[in-house]
């Protein structure tokens, strides 16, 4: 006996008139069965896949997000970080002597630059521990701060109580390491580490006049900051090893002075008995330290802001001649990929702040008086103005400068939240439009 069909939900649900009709349009619907639709397709890969490095106005950028983080940490934080900072270059200084120390005699003294690239390849990991890890050291900050004070995004007094609580913080952490680290645990006891500790020392102290010891440590500020200016470039790890390696090994194979390593290298030399006194010592930092904050304001913060902020004094124009217009190129090339890789909420935020802004400027009556940016770049670049030197062409942006224009805008966006406005105008430092926009804010 054959068995009979189980009934479908139709059968029970329909009306009988309406079933044949029914088996018939799903028998066709079986017979003619329709593939289900293929899956997405993935979008296409980008014609410009990120960048390993940061350039331009985006890594300026960067060096104005890491110095407004800088100077809004607490005081007690600020010195924390510098003892942090002067441990781990407490650690690579011990490094660097066991390493060099460790070259017999008759060989230091027949090649001489053995044990400096010893030191300096292993005291380079202490840049690694700071930027990687964390720490605030003080002749790193004398660029970043620096740079935020080109662009008014930091106050002098921050500055200084930045500098002045990082710098205490540095000894601090350099002392606690030569001292419990490697003088309570006779590390260097040999008579091999201790001539080592001595030559060291005596050259550091005694060997130099003010003069020559300030010449000195402006290139060795130099070479630190461009290496922590590179790290900041680079985007993954591997790149900010090497890009931080050798710069360090640079100024520490010349012989350079850089006040924080002397803070370790001769505390922990006096420590061993090396011929030299504590007066000395800070002889050594008074030259040091103006030399290391030319070498890190000047020799490359204020390159790097010249470099973006070019105002030529021959030919009268905002921007200056040659490689600018592959600067600008690479500058938006990052700024797309930096769009790829993360949304551009930060850039729509800002565009909001700018719009409104822009608004109640014109709602107060302030007309249509163009305003001065505190770069000497006019406000039509966050405007509909054309302008050819804003890049713009029949009101439609140029993505030659569409990098410029959201760097600009976020450099905007952060004195306006800073509240740096007043700030420069009250230190005579703001266009005149802006002095009178603070003036009647006040009112």
């Amino acid at each position: 006996m054959a068995s009979q069909r189980p009934k479908s939900d139709y059968d029970s649900h329909v009306h009988p008139s309406m079933r044949p009709a029914l088996k018939a349009y799903m028998n066709s619907a079986r017979s003619h069965h329709v593939p289900p639709p293929h899956p997405p397709q993935p979008p296409p890969a980008a014609s410009n896949p990120p960048a390993d490095m940061l350039s331009g106005l985006l890594l300026e950028d960067a060096v104005l997000h890491n110095a407004t983080k800088k100077i809004h940490n607490p005081y007690d934080k600020m010195f924390f970080l510098g003892l942090l900072a002067g441990i781990w270059v407490g650690f690579g200084g011990l490094a660097a002597v066991s390493a060099a120390g460790g070259v017999p005699e008759d060989v230091r003294a027949r090649w001489v630059m053995l044990p400096k690239l010893l030191m300096g390849s292993f005291f380079a990991f202490a840049l690694h521990l700071i930027i990687m890890f964390g720490g605030e050291l003080f002749t790193g900050n004398t660029m970043i701060l620096s740079i935020g004070v080109y662009n008014r995004v930091v106050p002098l007094k921050l500055l200084a109580i930045n500098w002045v609580l990082v710098y205490l913080g540095n000894w601090c952490g350099c002392l606690i390491t030569s001292y419990f680290f490697g003088y309570l645990t006779d590390l260097f006891a040999s008579e091999s580490y201790r001539s080592y500790l001595a030559s060291v020392t005596l050259s550091k102290l005694e060997d130099h006049g003010w003069g020559v010891l300030f010449l000195k440590a402006i290139p060795a500020n130099a070479m630190v900051c461009m290496a922590v200016m590179l790290g900041l470039a680079s985007r993954d790890s591997a790149g900010k090893i090497m890009a931080l390696w050798f710069p360090v090994v640079m100024f520490v194979l010349c012989g350079f002075e850089h006040c924080v390593a002397n803070m370790f290298f001769t505390s922990l030399g006096l420590m061993y008995g090396a011929p030299s006194t504590i007066r000395r010592q800070w002889f050594n930092q008074s030259a040091a330290i103006p030399g290391n904050l030319i070498g890190g304001a000047i020799v490359i913060g204020l390159a790097e802001h010249l470099m973006n902020h070019w105002r030529s004094p021959i030919f009268h124009t905002k921007e200056g001649a040659g490689t600018l217009a592959a600067h600008d190129v690479e500058s938006t090339r990052r700024a797309r990929d930096v769009r790829e890789v993360h949304p551009a909420d930060l850039v729509a935020r800002v565009r909001a702040i700018l719009h409104a802004e822009h608004h109640n400027r014109h709602a107060a009556g302030a007309g249509s008086q163009e305003v001065k940016t505190r770069d000497g770049a006019s406000d039509d670049c966050a405007t509909d103005t054309p302008t050819p030197q804003s890049g713009y062409h029949g009101g439609t942006h140029l993505s030659l400068v569409e990098g410029h224009e959201e760097a600009l805008e976020r450099r905007k966006a952060m004195r306006a939240q800073l509240g740096m406005d007043g700030f420069a105008a009250w230190f005579g430092r703001g266009s005149k439009s802006e002095k009178k926009q603070d003036a009647s804010a006040n009112v």
